[in-house]
């Protein structure tokens, strides 16, 4: 059964197909990728997914930005592709192959957000999430126990002139919750990059390969290191294990620069 105002659009898109294809009507419109982070019966509890994704965000609020105006609430009835009489929370709106690929990092970060496939105006911005200077997607893992679901994602930065680093998000998300916690090497003058992210008993496993770079730009492994988070009692736990490798010393003469 429809409401009364989407009847209303319904009619209004519909009118002119007497005449011409039932297409018509849409034309200036473009297939687009909608970024959902949730959604409601109404306004009100749309609004409760906003706020949950701004609190959550600034977990990685250095490495992937909205576009002005989002998160941002839209009813069913203003973007064809939605459902009339439900609300959405949108994070973006994107090409299809840009949207492909946020949606990976968007569901890393969080297993009920979605995707629907909407018609957009054509000309207008495409209000679609960026990774700021330098950062990208790099891995991401989820391990179920019996507090709930630990979901990890990491970010890798790289930027000449600068050692390579990267950020990793874990959330424990229960039934209405998410605590969270970031990982980040301790150190500013080593390149860091991260070998591999996986589960094991339940935990979420980061192995993590650093490395000194000397004057002459000799690369000089130090250690891997291995961090561990896992979820007791309804909190995030986080255990750093290294392991020192050989270390081939700079050439005489030439200290380690941190990143030279």
């Amino acid at each position: 059964m429809y409401r009364p105002c989407v009847l209303f659009l319904f009619l209004l898109w519909c009118s002119p197909a007497r005449a011409q294809p039932p297409e018509l009507p849409l034309t200036g419109f473009r297939d687009r990728v909608m970024l959902l982070w949730g959604g409601g019966r109404t306004r009100e509890e749309a609004e409760t997914f906003v706020t949950a994704y701004r609190e959550r965000a600034t977990d990685w609020a250095r490495v992937l930005e909205l576009a002005p105006g989002y998160p941002r609430v839209f009813e069913g009835a203003e973007v064809p592709g939605l459902r009339p009489g439900a609300f959405f929370v949108a994070l973006g709106v994107c090409e299809a192959r840009e949207g492909a690929r946020l949606a990976q990092v968007f569901q890393a970060l969080e297993p009920l957000s979605t995707t629907r496939s909407v018609l957009w105006e054509e000309g207008s911005a495409s209000p679609c999430p960026a990774f700021l200077p330098g950062w990208s997607f790099g891995k991401s893992t989820r391990a179920r126990g019996t507090g709930g679901t630990l979901a990890a994602a990491s970010f890798d930065f790289t930027e000449e002139g600068k050692p390579p680093t990267w950020l990793l998000v874990v959330a424990l998300l229960t039934k209405g919750n998410a605590e969270s916690t970031v990982l980040e090497p301790p150190e500013d003058d080593v390149a860091s990059t991260v070998k591999r992210l996986g589960t094991a008993r339940g935990e979420v496993v980061l192995e993590e390969r650093v490395v000194d770079t000397c004057e002459d730009g000799t690369r000089v492994e130090t250690e891997a290191r291995t961090w561990k988070v896992t979820a007791r009692q309804g909190e995030l736990v986080t255990r750093q294990e290294k392991k020192p490798l050989r270390h081939v010393p700079c050439a005489p003469g030439a200290e380690a620069s941190g990143g030279g």
